[in-house]
């Protein structure tokens, strides 16, 4: 990983860390560890993406402690849908928050849905954007293939679907699914944190409304 000096976050950024911090400390947020990511790329053909990463990759975060990356710049992301439609990472001026999933992991299959309702309650800020990515995925691993497990949960969130060699997750350092990347607006990481498979809706409100 390329040597970059250390920047300081925003108050806002600082809020949302001491609400991380806290969140982990709380709900006790359990996360499903990546099994040999990035190794297994799917062979069905309407799932291979070829998402395009610049930037400099992430260090993976170890759950329970700081994030070591926070008020780093994020990578970008080119990258589209299951049907081709084009879904980026961009430092657009917006917030964002970003999931990454795994098809087979129950963590992910249990947030999911959490995430739909809250969506079908809540409408994000015009300010904040919310992004998905699609990763890790195999054939040979349960509820194959992702896009006929998000259509069923009827997942109104773009997604990215990311490369055989999950190059999306390597590069925002995902160790543990899910994961979400909290971004500021100026294109700088809040921090990332590992999901339960439960979305605290006051949880959710205070990291919006520090974003």
């Amino acid at each position: 990983m390329t040597s970059r000096s250390n920047t300081q976050t925003g108050s806002n950024a600082k809020t949302l860390l001491i609400w991380l911090g806290g969140a982990v400390a709380v709900i006790g947020l359990v996360a499903v560890v990546i099994s040999g990511a990035g190794s297994s790329g799917s062979e069905h053909p309407d799932l291979q993406g070829a998402p395009v990463v610049t930037g400099d990759s992430l260090t993976p975060l170890v759950s329970g402690q700081a994030d070591p990356e926070a008020g780093q710049p994020v990578p970008e992301v080119r990258g589209a849908d299951f049907d081709g439609t084009p879904v980026t990472i961009e430092n657009n001026g917006k917030a964002k928050m970003i999931i990454f999933l795994a098809h087979w992991c129950p963590n992910c299959q249990a947030e999911v849905p959490e995430v739909v309702s809250w969506l079908a309650q809540n409408q994000l800020p015009a300010d904040v954007e919310m992004i998905a990515v699609a990763t890790s995925i195999s054939r040979t691993r349960a509820n194959f293939p992702p896009s006929d497990w998000l259509d069923s949960e009827n997942w109104p969130v773009p997604v990215i679907l990311d490369s055989p060699s999950s190059s999306v997750g390597v590069a925002y350092g995902a160790s543990a699914f899910p994961i979400w990347a909290m971004v500021a607006s100026d294109g700088t990481l809040v921090g990332r944190i590992t999901g339960s498979g439960q979305v605290d809706l006051d949880v959710w409100t205070t990291a919006l409304s520090t974003l």
